[in-house]
């Protein structure tokens, strides 16, 4: 036979008919393209192409446990061959074909371009990078990408398997499994998704909170502060008016204005909690010099600071979740650490705000970072996630935590999160 030829394979059922048997002349068969139980089908098949030759099966019963095996397979068994010139050839395809490609397997095997075609253009260049992996390792070939399936354009997802079975100067060989995993890929978009709204929903909560807590700073400053600031001018217009033998009296309104100064130190503290003024009149940078003192204050640890510059101007809302960041670092060692000294790091680094805490205290292992009721470190992710940065937490057991995050200088990442919903979203629709 001289030139190319068509080779029809056929295998016989172990249930086929003696009229189908008596028709064929058996010989051993390496590959099968077709499984042959009745007349139809035969005819069927000998009028698909002008065959140059036919070759058959006697190997019933092992054959065709096989063949029906693969093809009742949930996906699209197959034999990849690269040749020598580097051009793919596929000499078996499973009857799985069908329904994950839409076309007959005997066409993908005479014309494997159908195949290389229906890549996605943005997935193709991966397809070839991993085989070629797969040569120069050796390794399994594990591919994972869009196929467009003709007339309509239908996107499915498919992971490719195959083991390499020979790889010489005629080309490499492998064996493996295709099968559509769009559901799957769905179901990580809509999971994703679902973590995108969430952590927005979560970041519309501490907006409002944020508000919420400016608004009660605003009034416990404009209201509860001046009536205080009045009561102790109105104490001190007292004890003037007070007659000289009255020592009962001068300490009892000298208890008072002690009370009113106590009550205003309180106001004042909560107003810094709610919302520290310096933070919006001064910046971030000095709101964290100033919280890192108080601290030093309140429980003795030293702290170091390291900083790129005085002022390093910030939106609102990455200056307000920064500072909170900074306050729950703050409280965590006080709280667990036990450190001796702590050092912060505040620096801007192209287009991002990098802050660092570290300490000298017990540290933890990830069995703790991972508690149900950890919501504190928890807490600083979503956060910091949601504003497009980045979180590291370092610790381990007696050898101190370091928490590093770092924020974008304005809301461009945000945006291409954005972006990136709204194309899974168009991936969801063009897929169903």
């Amino acid at each position: 036979m001289s030139g190319t030829g068509h080779v029809l394979h056929i295998e016989l059922g172990a249930d086929c008919t003696p009229d189908v048997a008596r028709q064929l002349s058996p010989r051993l068969s390496t590959l099968i393209h077709r499984a042959v139980t009745s007349t139809a089908i035969l005819t069927k098949v000998l009028q698909e192409e002008n065959w140059d030759a036919i070759v058959c099966s006697n190997t019933l019963l092992a054959t065709n446990t096989l063949h029906s095996f693969l093809a009742n397979l949930p996906g699209m068994a197959c034999q990849i061959r690269l040749d020598a010139d580097n051009r793919l050839h596929l000499p078996y395809v499973s009857e799985g074909c069908s329904a994950l490609l839409g076309i007959a397997p005997l066409e993908v095997e005479l014309h494997p371009e159908l195949l290389l075609g229906m890549l996605h253009p943005e997935d193709r260049d991966m397809f070839y990078k991993s085989m070629q992996e797969s040569i120069a390792q050796p390794t399994p070939w594990n591919w994972e990408g869009r196929i467009v399936l003709p007339p309509n354009g239908e996107i499915k997802w498919v992971n490719l398997r195959a083991t390499c079975r020979e790889a010489d100067s005629h080309g490499t060989v492998w064996e493996g499994f295709m099968v559509n995993i769009t559901q799957n890929k769905l179901a990580e978009q809509e999971i994703r998704a679902s973590r995108q709204r969430l952590r927005e929903l979560t970041s519309h909560v501490e907006n409002i909170k944020e508000e919420e807590r400016g608004r009660i700073a605003r009034d416990l400053h404009d209201e509860i502060g001046v009536l205080l600031t009045a009561l102790k001018m109105d104490m001190a217009w007292l004890a003037q008016r007070l007659p000289q033998g009255g020592s009962a009296l001068h300490e009892k309104v000298q208890a008072m204005t002690d009370l009113l100064d106590t009550a205003s130190s309180f106001a004042n503290n909560l107003v810094h909690s709610l919302r520290p003024a310096f933070l919006d009149c001064f910046g971030i940078v000095a709101a964290i010099e100033i919280e890192a003192k108080e601290f030093t204050k309140r429980t003795g640890i030293p702290c170091k600071i390291t900083k790129s510059d005085d002022d390093i101007e910030l939106p609102g809302e990455q200056s307000i979740a920064l500072f909170r960041v900074f306050q729950e670092t703050l409280s965590n060692i006080m709280k667990h650490a036990a450190a001796k000294q702590v050092h912060i790091e505040i620096l801007k680094t192209g287009k991002c705000v990098y802050l660092a805490v570290s300490d000298d205290g017990k540290g933890f292992d990830k069995t703790s970072r991972n508690k149900p009721l950890s919501f504190g470190l928890r807490g600083i992710q979503e956060r910091i996630k949601h504003l497009g940065g980045d979180v590291g937490i370092t610790s381990e057991p007696g050898k101190g935590t370091q928490i590093a995050v770092s924020v974008p200088l304005n809301n461009t990442d945000r945006t291409l999160n954005n972006v990136r919903l709204q194309q899974a979203s168009y991936f969801d629709q063009a897929i169903k």
